[in-house]
């Protein structure tokens, strides 16, 4: 499978699209309507670049979501440090594994939630 990330709920997409291109991992989005569907489906999908980003909205009182598939290390630090950089406010960025890509968008966002819950929890000790 070649490089590919995947959008959920982003705000300003157009920075993430733009640095991924730049690297040619395809971009797509995971809309309302796709949630049902497991991240594997949802990653075969995409075929390439958006063409229409104006199209795509957010909504300001969902989390966000940036998922990684079969991106090298080189590549996801390269697109980590542009989302610093540019401040896009994602709320988690995940990698696409065997054991999530049954998942449907719901239920990753559950295990995000509850990783940064631990992390916290251990982290307050």
């Amino acid at each position: 499978m070649p490089e590919k990330i995947l959008l959920y709920n982003v705000k300003e997409p157009q920075y993430i699209i733009k640095a991924a291109s730049n690297m040619r991992i395809v971009s797509g989005f995971i809309n309302e309507s796709d949630s049902y569907k497991t991240l594997a489906e949802l990653a075969a999908e995409v075929k390439g670049i958006p063409s229409d980003v104006a199209g795509y909205h957010s909504q300001e009182d969902k989390e966000s979501l940036v998922i990684f598939c079969d991106v090298t290390d080189k590549h996801m630090d390269r697109l980590l440090f542009e989302m610093r950089q540019k401040n896009t406010g994602v709320t988690f960025k995940a990698v696409l594994t065997d054991a999530n890509k049954k998942w449907n968008i719901s239920q990753m966002l559950v295990e995000m939630r509850r990783e940064r819950f631990e992390y916290m929890r251990r982290n307050m000790k």
